[in-house]
């Protein structure tokens, strides 16, 4: 009987309108019988619309690439696929090379290499992201491995560095360890080039040329900016790796090595001066570069860092002007005579012992003709010089020009060991020419005129 009055109650319950708040009832009353949601703002129509559609399959296709840079792959990869981009319908067989992707095939990378004209992009067949991981960890930096920047080695007591190539944080970060090692208020940074491919930075990233001869840099600018503007922003490069792509760059962030460098804001504000003396992969110089050089150096203070940068961070040219460079510094403190700290031809009896033989080729036929040439006080104090900086720079990572010619002769290399003998012969003169004083330098540039000319 309980369970069916209860069920009674129910019904009526049921049957019977709710009640509503006092309250609740009044603003019922007062609102507008057409009343509705207020609409959604504009930026979240336009997020759900346009730019999660787009977002979502540009993450999705994030996920499937997996590339390196995942943050630049995909704004390249957003900038490709924006949808409010306008877009040129081309007639059939007609669309143009590479449109609507970021890779590209080595078929469509031959094609677009053919269509460029122009001094520099005209005579190449690629521009060339360079590797900045090999020799990335070959350096005795005073902060360890530099980001960004390949074969850095230096020779601290004389504020000489050498590095291959770098990124513009590479260089950047170069030039703020080569100012650590300095003491006092150093006037400038010399950043010194003798590279011998032309380099142009796109997106702080160094790229050069494959395929062509050499070309300046300047030229090199001119015309990729000019391509940057003719495809909407973009270029077509070759990676590291081989592969072709288009690279998204910004109108004005194509720069020279000069651009990158006399940009650089050194600690302090001291000023970086940046010259160029292009010199061959095998290092043999000319009269004109020596010259050029050894006025530059001559123009520095003792405490200016000289930075050499190089094609090769471990070839010759790294070596040679690496030699170079401290044998100027190290004759600029000394007044302009042989220095006094120079290391004889003997080491000293308390060394003698542990010290390796110092291979000083005295038997070697050409090395004694240079010696006649430049007189018995000259020659004797320049190959002093040379051998003692040789020996300073080859403790601090750089090659031994001496032991590399034995080596090349022990290992049958002919061609190798004829060119190593000629780059300690041009150093050997330039030794000389340091230490002569001015009314007597025709003597040793005779002697580095007659070496060229094969007069050995």
């Amino acid at each position: 009987i309980h369970r069916v009055e209860m069920a009674a109650e129910d019904e009526v319950a049921a049957e019977q309108p709710p009640v509503e708040a006092p309250q609740e009832a009044a603003q019922a009353e007062s609102a507008p019988e057409t009343a509705s949601a207020p609409p959604e703002p504009a930026s979240k129509t336009i997020t759900k619309q346009i730019l999660s559609t787009c977002l979502t399959k540009g993450l999705a296709a994030l996920c499937t690439e997996k590339p390196a840079e995942p943050v630049r792959w995909l704004a390249e990869w957003l900038l490709e696929h924006n949808p409010n981009t306008p877009r040129t319908t081309f007639p059939a067989n007609s669309k143009p090379i590479g449109a609507g992707k970021s890779a590209i095939s080595n078929a469509e990378m031959a094609a677009i290499a053919a269509s460029r004209s122009g001094q520099a992009l005209g005579a190449a067949s690629s521009i060339t992201q360079l590797d900045l991981s090999r020799g990335a960890n070959s350096t005795n930096n005073v902060n360890g491995v530099v980001e960004g920047a390949t074969f850095f080695h230096q020779v601290a007591a004389y504020h000489v560095g050498s590095v291959g190539p770098c990124s513009s944080k590479g260089i950047e970060s170069v030039i703020g360890d080569m100012l650590q090692l300095s003491k006092g208020n150093p006037k400038c940074v010399q950043w010194l080039s003798v590279r011998n491919e032309a380099t142009i930075y796109l997106g702080g990233e160094p790229y050069v040329l494959r395929g062509g001869g050499v070309s300046s840099e300047d030229v090199l600018k001119a015309e990729c900016e000019t391509e940057i503007g003719d495809r909407g922003g973009r270029i077509a490069v070759t990676d590291a790796k081989g592969v072709g792509k288009w690279l998204h760059v910004a109108t004005g962030d194509a720069l020279t090595a000069a651009d990158v460098v006399n940009g650089v804001r050194a600690p302090g504000g001291t000023p970086v001066r940046y010259l160029s003396f292009p010199t061959p992969p095998v290092g043999l110089l000319s009269t004109s570069s020596i010259d050029e050089t050894l006025a530059a150096l001559g123009a520095l203070d003792p405490q200016d860092p000289i930075i050499i940068s190089t094609d090769l961070g471990d070839g010759a040219p790294s070596a040679m002007f690496s030699v170079i460079a401290c044998m100027a510094v190290r004759v600029r403190a000394a007044g302009g005579q042989l220095p006094q700290d120079v290391l004889p031809k003997e080491p000293l009896p308390i060394v003698a012992k542990f010290a390796p033989a110092r291979e000083l080729l005295e038997d070697v036929p050409e090395v004694s003709s240079i010696l006649t040439s430049l007189g018995e006080k000259l020659g004797p104090e320049a190959k002093l010089l040379l051998d003692d900086t040789v020996d300073i720079t080859a403790r601090n990572r750089f090659r031994n020009l001496r032991t590399a010619y034995l080596d090349e002769v022990k290992a049958g290399q002919q061609a190798a060991a004829r060119t190593t003998l000629v780059q300690y012969l041009q150093l050997l003169t330039v030794a000389a020419i340091l230490i002569s004083p001015e009314e007597e330098k025709d003597l040793p540039h005779q002697a580095f005129a007659d070496l060229m000319r094969g007069g050995v």
